[in-house]
């Protein structure tokens, strides 16, 4: 998303100006880059590509996973282990695959490239809703949408307010900006609920099918919605979700040449999606294995893949005091879940001929409704504090109980009680 890619590109000029300093630096430091004249870009791609890699040792070691979950899956070992080999694999995908979009769209130019982050930006979560539903795991899909939703919201913004706050008593964002946010998701669980709360009191296979034909109209309305959203914030409303702050605007270099970036999208885009089906084709046989249910896999399991980049982006400029870009990726993230990734998954699921709905149980549409209300609430003062944070996290915590203890059998399943 456009939030996203300004945070992540705040991040570079910060540490290039300032060397990785401390949050805690409110006076101007010097820095090494006023006798070089400032940082360039690498002199080719294989400079390019050891920046990335030897910047991010962790997750280039993680690379590893990936032909392991490969080799799982080829020889058909334990449904445990491809689960668990191609999980970890995914993760490192999703930083390649963000990077190289945030590479390419450097070269696109502020709307292009917000379109461009727009389309990739939640690129893993649609590969597994993708194979969750060519596997008819709608349940699993249903939830690693919400999960993803709840992720942002309580996990990674909790997060944010709570390492910002630990430097900064009081931090301040755009209120309007947040306000409009915040309309988006109330948006989001009306269209939800309206499709859950009508099957669910007119029980009549008519009905049914009448809210199926709903939630796939309803769906092509919030992607014209989520479009006009875009035009929004990267147009006639730019300043609602700028960093307010100021300073310089340096430009920072892409590390890869635009084509070159553009073959490590396609690369890690193709190979995500192979990773992705062999940790769909293993889960059933896991979730018997580790006693959970299927949606505690999908709400709090499987969105912590493609949330990884959020929420290390949104935590570490909340600790330089960036809490507009910080709220941008957080709730801008869960915004994109809402209204782009939940109904692309549905007209999937049409063109797939599968009964993909945006009838989701009612009581996930009541934690849905009551984080959102939470959030509102705590955003509505333009203010946030270590404080806040905390409330969050206890409250994604109490979530988590929920689902964990929620047990493996279908009779126990919160998805399918009616």
């Amino acid at each position: 998303m456009a939030s996203l890619m300004q945070a992540q590109h705040e991040l570079r000029r910060t540490n290039s100006r300032l060397g990785r300093t401390t949050p805690r630096d409110y006076a101007p430091v010097p820095t090494r880059e006023e006798a070089t004249g400032g940082s360039a870009g690498p002199a080719n791609d294989l400079e390019g590509f050891a920046n990335i890699f030897g910047g991010h040792p962790i997750l280039t070691c993680l690379l590893v996973f990936v032909p392991l979950g490969f080799a799982a899956a080829k020889m058909e070992m334990a449904p445990t282990w491809v689960f668990l080999f191609n999980f970890i694999a995914i993760i490192p995908l999703a930083w390649i695959i963000g990077k190289a979009t945030e590479d390419v769209a450097a070269k696109l130019g502020e709307t292009l490239g917000g379109l461009l982050n727009a389309s990739f930006g939640n690129a893993v979560e649609m590969l597994i809703c993708i194979a969750g539903i060519r596997n008819d795991e709608i349940i699993v899909v249903q939830c690693t949408l919400l999960g993803s939703i709840l992720s942002n919201l309580l996990l990674v913004m909790g997060c944010a307010f709570l390492a910002g706050g630990l430097f900064y008593p009081i931090q301040k964002f755009n209120q309007a900006g947040a306000a409009v946010q915040t309309s988006l998701l109330a948006m989001s669980v009306f269209t939800i609920g309206l499709p859950t709360i009508y099957v669910n009191i007119l029980k009549q296979d008519s009905e049914w099918e009448h809210m199926v034909t709903v939630s796939r109209l309803a769906s092509i309305a919030l992607l014209g919605l989520y479009a006009a959203f875009l035009v929004f914030q990267l147009k006639t409303h730019v300043h609602l979700f700028q960093d307010e702050s100021g300073g310089e605007e340096e430009e920072e270099s892409p590390d890869l040449s635009a084509p070159t970036a553009a073959v490590l999208l396609l690369t890690g885009t193709v190979i995500t999606s192979f990773a992705t089906d062999y940790l769909i084709e293993a889960l059933k046989g896991t979730l018997s294995s580790w006693n959970v249910s299927q949606e505690f896999v999908g709400i709090i399991l499987l969105p912590i893949i493609g949330n990884a980049a959020e929420h290390y982006t949104a935590i570490t400029v909340a600790m330089r005091n960036k809490m507009d870009l910080s709220l941008g990726v957080a709730a801008g993230s869960s915004c994109q879940m809402a209204l782009l990734v939940t109904p692309f998954t549905v007209i999937v699921g049409w063109i797939l001929d599968k009964e993909m709905t945006l009838n989701f149980h009612s009581f996930q549409l009541a934690v849905l409704l009551f984080s959102v209300l939470l959030v509102s609430t705590i955003l509505n003062s333009g203010r946030s504090n270590w404080f806040v944070g905390y409330i969050l996290l206890v409250t994604y915590f109490v979530v988590s109980l929920i689902y964990y203890f929620e047990g493996s059998g279908e009779d126990a399943s919160l998805a399918s009680l009616d």
